[in-house]
């Protein structure tokens, strides 16, 4: 798990490697069902630490209300379950090769007729469901594809592609794109659009980085979230698709279009400029949590507080 302080996100784990590795060593001798069973008592155990109540503290209170201190420690429990659910099947993936994550047809073709017309294609999601799986859907698409993915040094939770049989990591299905270098990456994704190919992004995180954001509502207040996917869409005339995936069970999950957002050709240097459609993205994020409650998996207070 991704520890966090409470108003600023990074991406480095709650537990050790030795732990994690517990963790892949049952998964691979004993199955996914007694990594559940062992989560039940991780889970209670942080569920009790305070500091880790607090990460998830005000995206609780803005979806359920007052809670008693009960409920808080119920809501809190139930949230971190299911992220822990999601991480082991995304071990048993890895490790075992084992998760269904199921589509549409309509939507599946949705997306290949998107990448037919040959200008490229940005899928835009969010940390929440099982949106590390919901990256297989880039096999369903023809040409390069890329991942714009951060990764803390103090992050020891491995990804599914980097899980063999020799325990040693191995390289992913995509290029994998690091905001943190020039120019944020901006370079590497432009080149992967001109092939034609796919770029999928996260649209509801900053990386820490004050510059390239714009404000949009989000739960009854204000967040920022980077445009720099919508300027590119703008200024190299490429769709967007915005997706989410949610669990649905033991090795399951479900995929799907939110919505299409069409970013007008050269809207220029001005984040105002992409503001509506940043908040397209907003608006289909909270459809989902709606939804999906406690598949949330933002775990720090990202709401801006008014002065």
């Amino acid at each position: 798990m991704a520890a966090a302080s409470n108003k600023t996100w990074s991406s480095h784990s709650l537990a050790s490697n030795f732990a994690h590795r517990i963790f892949y060593m049952a998964i691979r001798v004993l199955g996914r069902h007694v990594a559940y069973f062992m989560l039940l008592f991780v889970v209670g155990f942080y569920t009790l630490l305070p500091k880790v109540r607090e990460r998830s503290r005000e995206y609780r209170r803005r979806q359920f209300g007052p809670r008693s201190l009960w409920g808080e420690l119920t809501d809190c429990y139930k949230l971190q379950w299911e992220f822990g659910k999601m991480l082991v099947d995304r071990a048993v993936m890895g490790i075992l090769g084992q998760f269904d994550m199921s589509a549409t047809e309509v939507d599946k073709q949705h997306l290949i007729d998107l990448v037919d017309k040959g200008r490229g294609l940005i899928l835009i999601t969010g940390h929440v469901g099982c949106w590390q799986l919901g990256m297989s859907v880039l096999d369903l698409m023809d040409g390069p594809k890329g991942v714009v993915m951060y990764k803390d040094d103090r992050d020891v939770d491995r990804h599914y592609y980097e899980h063999d049989d020799n325990e040693a990591p191995k390289a992913p299905p995509f290029s994998i794109i690091d905001p943190r270098s020039p120019m944020g990456g901006t370079l590497e994704m432009m080149e992967i659009l001109k092939q034609g190919g796919v770029l999928c992004v996260m649209g509801d995180r900053n990386f820490g980085s004050p510059k390239g954001v714009v404000d949009v509502q989000f739960m009854g207040g204000t967040i920022t979230v980077p445009y720099s996917a919508y300027k590119l869409a703008s200024t190299m005339h490429v769709p967007m698709a915005v997706t989410f995936s949610h669990r649905t069970g033991p090795g399951n999950g479900r995929i799907w279009i939110s919505r299409v957002i069409d970013v007008p050709d050269g809207l220029g240097r001005s984040p105002e400029d992409y503001r509506p459609y940043a908040q397209q993205f907003s608006d289909g994020l909270t459809e989902f949590v709606s939804r999906h409650p406690y598949q949330f998996y933002n775990f720090f207070d990202m709401w801006k507080k008014d002065k």
